[in-house]
């Protein structure tokens, strides 16, 4: 099987969509089939990764082409429903769906917000799930009196949650959060307060492994997130996530906490901090499976697109 793909990864630091490519084409490798990123190439099945245009890749008319002119299918991952993007992108997104031949959504949030209903036949939620590298087997343990806390964002966009950071900032300045400290590992918006928060520039995957190693707690105030690898990543290191209310896929990924961690204001914020630095900062969520397996799942239903037998 020959798959195109629709994106070109990325080298370097980038956001949690340029992995799962990797990923992809790893384990499409590792299973014997070809990958193309040549539009002019021979493929069987097209994997659609984000449906407009950019320097990386096609846009989605140029893949309904290929699918009416040559009957070769197409398989979408939403890995975005483009909330932080504006709501012309949104409907691209959800016009683009109606042509594409199996759907697989990162959170259950996600087709709900573009209400499509999940049938396991066309359209599937594969949850969003970070590499394997991430996994930890042993429970964080706390050592000496310092807490750490931690966010990560790839994007300054201002839904990224800038406000309540800057709201977390001012209030670790009482006095019982003496030895508490806050970073923000990524891209800042420019309305950080960087007298309050510590940043810590882009780095790839090793260098964010050692970071949450470092750290105690895991917040995160972006809203209308599809997912959120950053989560994921966090959870796998088991860090507990704080998270806000109108986290989008965020709060499916985190439901298991039964919304103890879910805040709407610095005073609930309050409240959560307090509780965890009193009971140890546990983390509760497990997962059973990561970003490979998940990779393998969507490659399975490609298989099946185009009548692949090994």
């Amino acid at each position: 099987m020959k798959v195109f793909m629709n994106r070109q990864p990325v080298e370097g630091p980038w956001g949690g969509g340029n992995r799962t490519l990797i990923t992809i084409v790893e384990r499409l490798k590792l299973r014997k089939h070809e990958v193309t990123f040549d539009i002019n190439d021979k493929f069987d099945v097209i994997y659609c990764n984000d449906p407009r245009p950019d320097n990386r890749g096609l846009r989605y008319e140029h893949l309904l082409y290929f699918k009416n002119s040559k009957q070769i299918p197409i398989f979408q991952r939403v890995g975005d429903v483009f909330y932080h993007r504006g709501p012309e992108n949104t409907e691209y997104l959800k016009e683009s769906l109606k042509y594409s031949d199996k759907i697989s959504f990162i959170t259950d949030w996600a087709a709900d917000f573009l209400e499509v209903k999940i049938d396991n036949k066309k359209t599937y939620v594969h949850e969003l799930r970070p590499p394997r590298i991430f996994f930890k087997e042993k429970e964080k343990q706390i050592k000496g009196n310092d807490i750490r806390i931690m966010t990560h964002h790839w994007s300054n966009n201002s839904l990224k949650g800038v406000d309540e950071y800057n709201e977390i900032g001012n209030l670790l300045k009482k006095e019982k959060y003496r030895n508490v400290k806050f970073f923000y590992m990524g891209r800042p918006s420019a309305k950080l307060n960087k007298s309050l928060i510590s940043v810590i520039p882009p780095h790839e995957t090793e260098s964010v492994i050692k970071e949450l190693d470092k750290s105690d707690i895991y917040v995160t105030a972006s809203k209308f997130e599809t997912g959120g690898n950053h989560v994921v990543e966090a959870i796998a290191r088991n860090l507990p996530v704080i998270y806000h209310e109108l986290g989008g896929g965020i709060n499916s990924i985190c439901r298991s906490n039964k919304d103890v961690l879910k805040f709407d204001c610095i005073e609930r914020f309050e409240q959560i901090l307090d509780n965890l630095l009193q009971s140890g900062c546990k983390n509760n969520i497990k997962f059973n499976n990561c970003l490979e397996d998940v990779c393998d799942q969507y490659i399975e239903i490609m298989e099946s697109l185009c009548n692949y037998q090994q």
